[in-house]
Parts: structure tokens; sequence; C-alpha cells
């Protein structure tokens, strides 16, 4: 059997299909799986060695139909037996169904759902965590939800080479400052990793894209690698960390994909996306007012911004702490 699956974004979401595709190979052993996804976030499933081939789109000409019918074309020829829709709108409908072949899609939320929370006339809420929700339709292929487990894969020569740059066996820790909206942003990661730099005899690298540099203010133990890392290099950093320290954001998948302990921390979106396993700490100042957006906003629509405010780092770091002497027996 050969199964195309469609996600194009963002990269989270792109991440949290692994569990999919493992389960697909698990019930189909002989199957050939490919993957369609955007440019900018295929390293969330390259190297995934229950993946075939992997189609790359180019997200600049996601309204070029010339573009797109061709790559319909290309597609057609590998007579696909099934199209699995994760990603459910317009874009990825009209390929899948294109195709001419099974054409199987998820669920998202309801429409009406989505226009009321934009109105802010209620809180956003999820139906179902994101996993199980990709899950629902393919029950018609007897591939059933059984757990969360996200997986993120990389090359081991990337390792080897970010070993001679950093030493991957001494002890440090990882705060990703960064998120797609400012209003995942947690507003205190410099003051925390100062704390955590004072406290712990750890050194701190801080990751993230090229915008959150100078987030987390630079000292003798701390290093800021933003922008300056793959999304597969920040997965090796996360891999050998302690723990790493997050947004609701890409390396907070990425650090729950290479099981390193993580402090995640939410707002103005819905933890309830995900769950969470013993390894993942969720941290939240638990407004009600909050969650108030799917995906996050670009300002706090009361302008306040007291999920985010209200989280001390005094707090978090008493959190850390706890969990930390947890594992050590102290």
């Amino acid at each position: 059997m050969k199964i195309l699956v469609i996600r194009f974004s963002s990269f989270g979401d792109v991440l949290l299909t692994s569990p999919v595709l493992k389960k697909i190979k698990e019930v189909y052993p002989d199957s050939e799986i490919d993957f369609l996804v955007y440019d900018s976030f295929s390293e969330a499933v390259t190297d995934n060695p229950n993946l075939n081939n992997i189609h790359i789109f180019s997200k600049k000409k996601s309204k070029d139909f010339d573009y797109i019918n061709k790559l319909i074309s290309e597609l057609k020829e590998k007579k696909y037996d099934y199209v699995i829709d994760l990603h459910s709108k317009l874009l990825s409908g009209y390929i899948g169904k294109k195709l001419k072949t099974n054409y199987i899609k998820y669920q998202k939320r309801k429409w009406w759902k989505t226009i009321l929370v934009k109105l802010r006339l209620i809180r956003y809420k999820a139906d179902l965590p994101i996993v199980k929700q990709y899950f629902r339709p393919l029950k018609k292929l007897n591939i059933i939800y059984e757990n969360e487990k996200t997986e993120f894969f990389f090359n081991l020569s990337i390792e080897d080479n970010l070993n001679k740059k950093y030493n991957l066996n001494e002890e440090y820790l990882i705060l990703a400052p960064g998120a797609s909206k400012n209003t995942k942003k947690w507003v205190y990661f410099s003051e925390l990793a100062a704390l955590l730099e004072k406290k712990l005899n750890m050194k701190i690298y801080v990751i993230g894209g090229k915008e959150d540099f100078g987030v987390v203010k630079e000292s003798e133990n701390i290093i800021d690698l933003c922008g300056k890392l793959t999304f597969k290099e920040s997965g090796v950093l996360l891999k050998h960390a302690v723990f790493s320290v997050t947004n609701d954001s890409g390396p907070f998948h990425i650090s729950v994909g290479v099981d390193t302990k993580t402090f995640v921390i939410f707002g103005s979106t819905d933890s309830g996306m995900f769950i969470f396993g013993e390894n993942e700490i969720l941290l939240s100042s638990n407004q009600n007012c909050s969650p108030c957006s799917l995906h996050g906003d670009d300002e706090c629509p009361k302008k306040h911004f007291n999920c985010m405010k209200l989280l001390l780092p005094e707090q978090v770091f008493e959190v850390i702490k706890e969990k930390i002497n947890e594992n050590t027996g102290n």
C-alpha cells in the first residue's frame, strides 16, 4: 500500500504527526509512506525511518497554480492508494482530491468555535489533543491512537559535528525564549537565566531563531545560539541537555521528541492541545482570561498580558529546583 500524508505546517504540528507515521508502519509494515510538507518545516520529518520519500513544497509558491498543478501531476505518477490529509485546509484538500484516490482528512475544530474565539466571545478550549485528532479519521484503516509519543530524528553525523563544537557530555541546560506569536512568549527568560546561572553549576545555551538573539543576556556561562543552529542541531543540543525551558513553540516539541525533561510555559494558548507525560512539566499563571486564542496573537487582547507577566521567574525556578531534586533524590 502506498500512502501520502499531507501536513504543510507549522513545525510543531508537523512533528506531531510522528506517532501517526509510526502506527501506520506498525499496522502496515510493507506500506510505502510519503510526506508532503512546506520547505521551511521539512526538518520536522526528515530522517524519520517510517518515511520513504519527503516531497518538499515551496511555501512561497503556495498560491502559484502552475506550480501546484505540476506537483499534482508528479504525485499522480506515484499511484497512491490513500491520501491522509492532516492539514485539512483548502490547499491540502485541493491536492488530495485531485490525486483521485482514497482521500482521508482529519476534522479540525468546528468553524463556529473558531469565529467565537476570534471575536473574543468565548475562551479557546481544544476538543481533543492534536495527536488524538490526527488519529480519529484513521479508524477506517484500523489505525488506532495508543499514545502521544512524538519522535524527532536527526543524522548521527550532526551529533558528531556538534560534539566537536560543544561538549555534549558536560552538564548544561537549554532556554528557548521564542515563539511564533508574541502572546506565546514568556517575558522573564533573561531573569530566569540569571537565577539559573547563580544557583546551578551548569552552562546555559539559548536557542531559537535570529529574531530571538539578545532576548537573554549573555555572560560567561550563558551562550546565545539563537539564529545560529538548524532545527536538527537544536535537537541534538536538546537531547543531551539536563532540561529545557520553552514556550509553546517548536523547541517544546523537539525537546519532547528527544526525551528531554521539558518545562513549558503556556499563557494565551491551550495546553489541552497536548497530553503531558512525566517528562513534561506545565507552567502557567492560570489566569481566568486564558487561553484566549487558537495560535497566539501579536498583543494581549486585554492589554495587561497577565498570563505571562504574573508567572514570575522565582516561581519557575522553584518548580525547576523541586523537579531536579526529585530526580537526584535530594
